[in-house]
């Protein structure tokens, strides 16, 4: 009984901190200035990863390789010296409680 309770919690809050991070990362994007290469960069991974989204949604397979180099250009963005230090700060953060190593 106890488990039923706490599952949906658990489950919507691992869903809020995807969004956390993409909305940090988002604002930081927007506060900093990117160069074209990152500025493409940024834009295609986002495009890759939106896409995994709504394939995964509507039961489709979804590219598993290009979704992990979207996350990779997406991290190595997050450290971008073209974004300002608190907003790499925060991503760092976000990446590191996501379980992912930031470096």
């Amino acid at each position: 009984m106890l488990a039923l309770v706490l599952a949906p919690a658990f489950a919507k809050k691992q869903g809020t901190g995807r969004k956390a991070m993409r909305s940090d990362l988002d604002s930081a994007v927007r506060n900093g200035t990117l160069n074209e290469q990152e500025r493409a960069k940024y834009d295609a991974a986002r495009k890759v990863l939106d896409g995994a989204r709504g394939k995964k949604k509507s039961g489709e397979t979804v590219d598993r390789t290009a979704m992990r180099q979207a996350m990779r250009d997406l991290q190595q963005i997050s450290r971008s010296e073209n974004l300002k230090p608190e907003d790499r700060e925060k991503l760092a953060k976000s990446m590191q409680v996501r379980g992912r190593r930031a470096k």
